[in-house]
């Protein structure tokens, strides 16, 4: 009966390990198929991952097998797979700190879900805060002025202490956006491997000494030690030498040296790409930029359009924020993602502020442009209750649910339930009292 526990367990992490090479380690969405079905990506590094994974593991057993001449299969299979462990554990901060595109996309994402689904979001407070005769109505929340990965390192070299270990884990990746869209690829290949590991210690061989079973062990805990020191040092110089630069790059700034300020920023960007599409680095690029005499780089022009808003001069800005999105081919990525939070910020304003035309005009700019922009297609979807128009009502409704099903959070389902009942009440306005029941079933979960 042992025996078989132990093939079980054996077999079952193969087929998990298997399976999970084999599959998607993330999924984010990108866009949207005629049928209205989302299309999920994977992040480009993961091809690299997995195959970092096995040809380390298999280049160390083969060097194993040849420098101290191993024979013992099980030894050399608990060490490869020891030291795999650590590499796979390693895979999110490749993703999140170092895939830009991929890792601000969940940031915006993520930020999105936030902004409906917390106390104070959307949908928590849809029913109550302005109510309009069709049934659904609110104050819109607006998108938080930050998006980031996470927070800067701005500690000092050797001043991490027990206040950053929550920041140190998502410098290692360990987010809420990798969270969300992780993929069960990664998970079954992590779990697969534990439970190689596990039935590889337990099995138990006629005639195999105790001895040989802790000389093993001792291979398998230098192995998984050995790796584990290496991706940490690894996973943390990116860290701390970025961390460094953003020190130099505020010290400067501070003097007034904005040449050298500038340098060091973009030297802490490449140290950690995910900076790039800090909101707060990209302003202070662009505050650098108009400080140098050079205001034409979109995160000069950014800025400016950030200034504006604050003092007041809103038409100002939008004018700045619409000039950005007709020449697109000016933007970086983080740049571009950046401009499309600002067009969703200011919709969100014209919304509480009752200029529903306007409001409607920057969501359809921003949704031609950003597709999968969840909170965008929300607050389309009550515009078109408000004005009636119930085709463009349908269409959002269809979005919100294909992208709120996207995110693995349960919460989703409160969005989803929200949407439903805003399409419901724009098919009974218009009429369509067998629309307005399967509405109100789904609104229900039913």
């Amino acid at each position: 009966m042992r025996t078989t526990l132990q093939i079980l367990t054996i077999l079952c992490g193969i087929g998990l390990f298997a399976v999970g090479l084999i599959s998607p380690w993330f999924a984010l969405p990108s866009a949207f198929m005629p049928d209205h079905k989302l299309v999920l990506i994977d992040s480009p590094v993961t091809v690299w991952w997995k195959v970092g994974c096995v040809l380390t593991s298999a280049f160390l057993i083969a060097g194993m097998k040849w420098a101290w001449n191993l024979t013992e299969i099980r030894s050399l299979l608990v060490v490869g797979f020891a030291v795999m462990l650590p590499l796979a554990l390693w895979y999110p901060q490749a993703v999140i700190v170092h895939d830009e595109v991929r890792s601000g996309d969940a940031a915006w994402l993520q930020q999105q879900f936030d902004s409906l689904t917390w106390l104070g979001g959307d949908v928590p407070r849809g029913h109550s805060e302005r109510p309009v005769p069709n049934g659904f109505g609110l104050w819109a929340q607006e998108p938080p002025h930050r998006l980031a990965a996470f927070r800067p390192p701005l500690f000092g070299s050797f001043s991490l202490g027990v206040a950053q270990v929550p920041d140190l884990i998502a410098w290692f990746g360990y987010n809420s956006a990798f969270s969300q869209f992780v993929a069960r690829g990664w998970i079954q290949f992590v779990v697969g491997i534990f439970l190689i590991l596990a039935g590889l210690f337990s099995w138990h061989q006629q005639g195999v000494l105790e001895s040989a079973r802790k000389v093993m062990l001792r291979q398998a805990v230098i192995a998984l030690a050995s790796s584990s020191v290496l991706v940490i040092v690894l996973a943390i110089l990116p860290v701390m030498i970025g961390g460094h630069e953003l020190r130099n790059a505020r010290d400067l700034t501070q003097s007034w040296q904005a040449k050298p300020a500038l340098s060091a920023l973009n030297s802490a960007q490449k140290w950690l790409p995910a900076l790039r599409f800090d909101t707060g680095v990209i302003l202070q690029s662009g505050a650098l930029l108009r400080q140098l005499g050079i205001p034409l780089p979109p995160p000069a022009k950014l800025h400016e359009a950030w200034l504006l808003s604050d003092q007041g001069y809103s038409r100002r800005s939008i004018a700045i924020v619409e000039e950005l999105l007709d020449h697109p081919q000016n933007l970086t990525t983080s740049t571009r993602r950046e401009v499309f939070r600002t067009l969703l910020r200011v919709a969100v304003d014209e919304i509480n502020s009752s200029n529903l035309t306007e409001a409607g005009r920057h969501l359809k700019i921003l949704l031609d442009h950003q597709p999968i922009c969840l909170q965008g297609w929300f607050h389309l979807q009550l515009l078109a209750l408000e004005s009636g128009d119930v085709g463009t009502n349908r269409l959002a409704a269809l979005r919100v649910d294909s992208l709120a099903n996207a995110y693995l959070r349960k919460e989703s389902r409160g969005i989803v339930a929200a949407s439903q009942w805003m399409l419901a009440q724009g098919e009974m306005q218009s009429g369509n009292h067998e629309s307005t029941v399967v509405a109100r079933q789904r609104a229900q979960g039913k």
